[in-house]
């Protein structure tokens, strides 16, 4: 019998390695979703910055030739101005002429405004780029590795399920049914070991007559609350499969 309760404990370390490998095949695919969804988001950061700036360099463009404009114009008008010979219409023109100047100053006040903008602009163009460069780096860091691991979680679990079936075909059918019912319903914990003379996985205490027979360890002792097979842990450690 002790025999069988070691075989168990080989079992259940066998079991919390492939709910090990179970929580990679969930985690490890989250970790290459963040990362490449990392280099599309810092992608779509800096195509929104080089808009941005697309659109301030656009505007200046427009400025440029409006007040190269208003120049040309405030150029000509000047020059007319001396071949008037009406003071009325010396009058107007002068006026015009004002209003011309008065309009490029505030347009190169614009321009300037803009140039401001365009400096901010550059600064978040260089801190996207960064970040996207950042991205990349690691994306190419850790997405061949993460697909490798991915890949190969699924034959880990079949080699190690391997190993627990053959050693699930020396005990009794019954045992057996048992522990797989208590693997599937019992958060993957079929095995519980006593714990201060409680059980290790729900905490019930086990009555005194139990403990004894768990120390004599001549026949499978269950837990009266969880349904878990009880046992104390063996000293040299044979739970452990790899031994």
């Amino acid at each position: 019998m002790e025999e069988q309760l070691r075989t168990l404990a080989q079992m259940q370390t066998l079991d919390d390695e492939i709910g090990r490998y179970r929580v990679l095949q969930k985690e490890l695919p989250k970790q290459l979703n963040e990362i490449i969804e990392s280099v599309e988001q810092a992608t779509a950061n800096l195509l929104e910055v080089e808009t941005q700036r697309a659109e301030i360099n656009k505007k200046q463009r427009t400025l440029e030739m409006d007040i190269k404009q208003l120049q040309e114009q405030h150029k000509k008008y000047t020059n007319q101005l001396a071949e008037i010979k009406n003071n009325k219409e010396y009058k107007a023109l002068n006026s015009e002429i004002a209003y011309i100047k008065d309009k490029i100053s505030d347009l190169e006040s614009n321009l300037l405004e803009l140039m401001d903008q365009e400096n901010e602009i550059k600064e978040k163009v260089a801190s996207a780029k960064a970040e996207l460069e950042k991205a990349e780096t690691r994306k190419k860091e850790k997405e061949t590795d993460l697909r490798e691991q991915i890949a190969s979680l699924e034959t880990k679990i079949e080699d190690v399920r391997n190993k627990r079936n053959d050693l699930a075909r020396t005990l009794p059918v019954p045992v057996v049914k048992h522990y797989g019912n208590m693997i599937k319903h019992k958060n993957n914990q079929a095995v519980a070991y006593n714990r201060n003379g409680s059980c290790g996985a729900c905490g019930f205490v086990i009555r005194q007559q139990m403990r004894i027979e768990l120390q004599l360890r001549r026949k499978i002792i269950y837990c009266e609350n969880c349904g878990r097979i009880l046992m104390n842990r063996f000293e040299d450690n044979s739970e452990d499969a790899s031994n």
